[in-house]
């Protein structure tokens, strides 16, 4: 499964370069930034990592976005309907997390998700962009959470002074079997390390959220500097929330929030 991943995840790019090949890159852009965001899926302590920030949109509606642990491609040239590769980033979760009975438990190598995802964005005159999205993607690292997830989301977004945009998004997230059992599972020798009880996960919905997005296009000196700002709350649900001694000794609450600083040209 994983190497036919990667094959697609290739093809993918491949089909990028080809088809923006023939199209003008319309605008680049490049930052960097920082978020507050838990340390491990379901803590309640918090740690600061860097946001790098890459997009490349082309004439012909497609376009290549890395924002913070995230990369999503559009390969389909149309302004409404959207298709491409989508990629995750989810950090380790070790002995060096903060509390002291999670950090007993088998390690989870850091993940990197990948996969598919289609969509489709509606503009309106009065009432701005209308969207929605779904995708898959699988771990292909090996060693890390070695499972599925599956997310659809709902948006809206419009500008506004001209110079600002403010965007809305709500969410839910699927978890398989594999997925779900390295986060929130506590196996008999995990029990044993760190004196929380056992317990077994079943795949299914493991969260549901809504992130905020602002950006402030602030001065224009050989190209455009833009702040972003975004915040985010999810709440996890299912054999995720609080049944989860994992889950149990942090909080289902889980927040986010940064900013990134982009220069486009």
């Amino acid at each position: 499964m994983k190497s036919r991943i990667a094959i697609v995840m290739v093809s993918c790019l491949l089909l990028l370069t080809a088809g923006a090949a023939g199209a003008k890159a319309a605008e680049w852009g490049v930052g960097a930034g920082a978020a507050l965001v838990p340390d491990y899926i379901g803590s309640d302590n918090y740690e600061v990592v860097p946001l790098p920030f890459f997009t490349v949109d082309f004439e012909n509606h497609m376009n290549v976005h890395v924002v913070g642990n995230r990369l999503r491609s559009n390969l389909v040239p149309h302004p409404m309907w959207k298709a491409g590769l989508t990629a995750k980033y989810i950090g380790k979760r070790d002995d060096d997390v903060d509390n002291r009975r999670v950090s007993k438990l088998k390690e989870v190598d850091a993940s990197i998700m990948v996969g598919p995802w289609v969509g489709i964005e509606y503009a309106t005159d009065n009432w701005g962009v209308w969207s929605a999205r779904a995708e898959t993607t699988w771990d292909v690292t090996g060693d890390g959470n070695d499972g599925q997830e599956s997310q659809i989301a709902v948006g809206w977004g419009t500008g506004f002074f001209q110079t600002m945009k403010i965007g809305l998004e709500a969410f839910t997230g699927f978890g398989d079997g594999d997925f779900m059992s390295a986060y929130f599972d506590v196996d008999s020798q995990d029990s044993r390390r760190s004196g929380l009880k056992q317990y077994d996960t079943d795949a299914g919905i493991y969260e549901v959220g809504g992130d905020v997005s602002y950006a402030w296009n602030f001065a224009n000196w050989k190209g455009a500097w833009n702040l972003h700002v975004f915040a985010g709350i999810s709440q996890l649900v299912g054999d995720a929330d609080d049944d989860s001694p994992v889950v149990d000794e942090g909080d289902e609450t889980q927040g986010r929030g940064g900013l990134i600083i982009s220069f486009h040209f």
